[in-house]
């Protein structure tokens, strides 16, 4: 009997805690629809590009097989290379093909051009293309801009380097208002003379900190042991690391505000961190996932970060460019950091 009066006390005590009870029940199935509809590792949805040189009936008889085709969302007609190549370096399309003059009537070459910088994506994309186009005589000769050699280590240390950023930084500052609570300090920090701003601030800074030392790290380990080589500039790869990492403490701040104790916490940041792998195109393309689920990915910072991180090694991105990606981490970071404020405020007003 006393145990049963245990269990019932145990069973009541989840149902009441209403946090807790979202972590039991609501998680799991938030989770396993993301992973059910975000993991899949074929390709597709691919957007071409085709410079159609020729104007043959060979030619016109490949476009209808990329029409046709389940794995090709859209094929763009352009009029010269250079318009294919902007194609590929604002990740339009994924690949430009080049349907040479007198396109089935002598044994030129199909030419490839590939974005090198999603290299496994790119190497798929290579095999459908070349299996379409089976039955003709023709050959592909391929080439990978940004990353010639397709280097996997090129193409996954960037995404590693946020991924790990991601979780330290969030973590770091989950706990801080937390780590306060729990050990009964934090009544100490009410009564002084600090603003709730201020509060936050020294916070967020701290962490934020702590993160930019910890990616130095990471990037000294990507350069010099890895060998990754970064094509950009260094001061524009820095901007965007501390752009992101504001954006990400303002999230875990938001989780701080709202969290009683450390363990929490900790829980409620794994419920971030989770969807944002799986939504940022980390493990696979976002281009992959429902219609109805892409929007989701535009409230994910690790989704522009991993993009501006490809663009900044492999790539001379300029300033102007990157904005497309770190405004939206840096509106991201306001929005957090502010919301976490009046959480905060309304707790502790």
């Amino acid at each position: 009997m006393r145990l049963l009066a245990l269990i019932k006390k145990e069973l009541l005590t989840i149902k009441n805690d209403k946090r807790n009870l979202f972590l039991v029940f609501g998680a799991p199935l938030i989770q396993l629809l993301l992973f059910a509809f975000s993991i899949n590792l074929d390709v597709k949805n691919i957007n071409l590009a085709v410079f159609n040189q020729s104007g043959g009936e060979k030619s016109f008889e490949i476009l209808r097989k990329f029409d046709g085709s389940n794995y090709i969302k859209s094929v763009k007609l352009v009029k010269s290379y250079d318009e294919g190549a902007r194609l590929i370096d604002t990740q339009e399309v994924i690949a430009l093909v080049v349907l040479p003059p007198n396109f089935g009537k002598t044994s030129q070459k199909i030419q490839l051009i590939l974005d090198g910088r999603r290299s496994n994506s790119a190497q798929i994309t290579q095999g459908y293309i070349a299996s379409m186009l089976n039955s003709e005589p023709s050959l592909i000769e391929a080439r990978n801009l940004y990353n010639p050699n397709l280097n996997n280590f090129w193409w996954i240390l960037p995404n590693i380097f946020g991924s790990i950023t991601l979780v330290t930084s969030v973590v770091l500052t989950a706990m801080s208002v937390a780590r306060e609570r729990e050990l009964g300090t934090f009544d100490q920090i009410l009564v002084s003379p600090l603003t709730p701003l201020e509060i936050m601030l020294g916070k967020l800074l701290p962490a934020l900190l702590i993160s930019i030392f910890i990616s130095s790290i990471i990037l000294f380990i990507t350069f010099f042991i890895f060998k990754v080589p970064l094509v950009g500039s260094l001061w524009l790869l820095y901007l965007g690391v501390v752009i992101f990492l504001f954006s990400i403490c303002g999230i875990g701040l938001f989780i701080s505000s709202v969290a009683n104790t450390q363990q929490q916490a900790i829980l409620y940041s794994f419920v971030f961190l989770l969807p944002s792998f799986l939504l940022s195109g980390f493990a696979t393309p976002v281009e992959n996932m429902p219609s109805w689920l892409e929007p989701a990915t535009d409230f994910v910072p690790l989704k522009y970060y991993i993009v501006f991180l490809r663009s900044v090694f492999l790539k001379d991105i300029s300033f102007m460019q990157s904005l497309e990606y770190l405004a939206p981490m840096f509106a991201l970071g306001v929005i957090s950091f502010f919301v976490a404020m009046l959480f905060f405020k309304r707790r502790n007003g």
